[in-house]
């Protein structure tokens, strides 16, 4: 059950039809589950490392074709995973790639929320490959006791990120660099003792393989520029011994980063779902009207609106890692907020009810605004476990907001979900 407040109802996905809370995505017994997607030829050096991913995660690898997902798909809705990991070449991925992934993850079944976990687990060689899945179940079998979090400049020698366990970064930047930091290769020769989970807020730095910095700034897209594995800081972090890595392929803000790095300080959840918080924001502010994300083909008009431009920022970002992997142990943080959720039969109504402890960037800004006001606004969103015996169907929803012993009015939607 998803709850949001604050949402312009012009963006909330809307369905004439009644959305069936019985046949949603991930299946019960998909719960904890893990599914590979995987284009590797059986040939290829990094298949090893996806062999021994699904072994230790007792997870199934369904086999596509270059980039054609739909291969898959009804294969992988009859399995109903929780978590799924793009065992890919990173020259498969793209922004157009990704918006495959996306709509995948998100029409499975009739609601408007990701239907499962995902991450791209990549690297440039089998043995980077090795490595990353190395870290992953060492930082699970032996989590830090004291884990070092930071958020801190990528310049200089890139030293002040060595003796951390979690890393968030902004700056303007490309696909091989942070602007006035670090390059990609400069990255590559950190050697990270502590396999650190890094967030990037910097642009381009989470492109895979072609990058359309070029027309960041146009009306029209352009072809995209072929960068090479050699530079691109994503596979770099990832040589240099990063356990996960969040980043954007396009251009980006610094409260998507802040958001994803709230999240899992908060909830010492896994690391697919601090990235699907992400995604889920953005399903919550689409248009009405949506059914898919624009392609970008070279000479083709770009929209260029602040909701626009935001909204292609915040999609854009990617995780590479295995999405089931859990970092931490337990919160660094207090929770912002805490929900409850009761269900009275009598009356077949089902309660949500939300404290709000204190106002948090990542968690309660609205940073995909209405189109056109380019004006922020706040909202809460709220995940809760569904009651056991509700109704099939939901009726209309109402609302009431206090602040201590006053109410306040309510000015905005309402959005019931999954």
């Amino acid at each position: 059950l998803v709850l949001l407040l604050g949402s312009p109802a012009a963006f909330a996905r809307s369905r004439e039809e009644p959305i069936s809370l019985r046949r949603g995505r991930p299946r019960p017994e998909g719960l904890g589950r893990l599914v590979i997607l995987t284009n590797l030829s059986k040939r290829d050096d990094r298949h090893e490392a996806v062999k021994r991913l699904a072994e230790v995660r007792d997870a199934k690898i369904l086999r596509f074709r270059e980039a054609k997902l739909e291969s898959v798909a009804k294969k992988l809705d009859r399995e109903g995973p929780e978590f799924v990991a793009l065992a890919v070449t990173p020259e498969t991925v793209d922004v157009n790639f990704h918006y495959e992934v996306l709509e995948l993850s998100r029409d499975l079944d009739d609601d408007a929320m990701p239907d499962f976990h995902f991450a791209y687990f990549t690297a440039r060689t089998g043995e980077d490959l090795d490595g990353l899945l190395d870290r992953i179940l060492r930082r699970e079998k032996e989590p830090p006791e004291s884990p070092k979090a930071e958020i801190v400049p990528l310049t200089g020698n890139g030293a002040q990120v060595k003796p951390l366990d979690y890393v968030l970064h902004f700056g303007h930047g490309q696909a091989w660099r942070v602007d006035g930091g670090l390059t990609g290769p400069q990255v590559g020769e950190l050697e990270l003792p502590r396999a650190p989970v890094v967030l990037s807020g910097a642009c381009f730095n989470g492109v895979l393989s072609r990058s359309y910095h070029k027309c960041a700034m146009q009306r029209i897209f352009l072809a995209p520029t072929e960068i090479d594995p050699a530079d691109l800081m994503t596979l770099n972090w990832v040589h240099a011994g990063a356990s996960a890595y969040f980043a954007a392929q396009e251009g980006d803000r610094g409260e998507m980063a802040v958001a994803e790095w709230e999240h899992l300080r908060q909830n010492a959840c896994s690391v697919g779902e601090v990235m699907n918080h992400q995604y889920r924001l953005a399903f919550t502010s689409v248009y009405a009207d949506f059914t898919k994300f624009p392609r970008y083909v070279p000479g083709a008009r770009k929209r260029m609106g602040f909701y626009d431009v935001m909204l292609r920022g915040r999609v854009s970002r990617l995780l590479v890692s295995d999405p089931s992997f859990r970092p931490l142990t337990e919160p660094i943080d207090d929770p912002c907020q805490e929900a409850t959720v009761a269900y009275d039969a009598e009356a077949e109504t089902v309660v949500v009810d939300v404290d709000v402890h204190r106002y948090a960037q990542g968690h309660h800004l609205n940073y995909l605004p209405e189109s056109g006001r380019g004006v922020f606004d706040r909202r809460i969103t709220v995940r809760v476990p569904l009651p056991e015996d509700v109704p099939e169907k939901f009726g209309e929803s109402t609302v009431q907001v206090q602040r201590g012993e006053k109410t306040l009015e309510v000015l905005s939607l309402i959005h019931i979900s999954e």
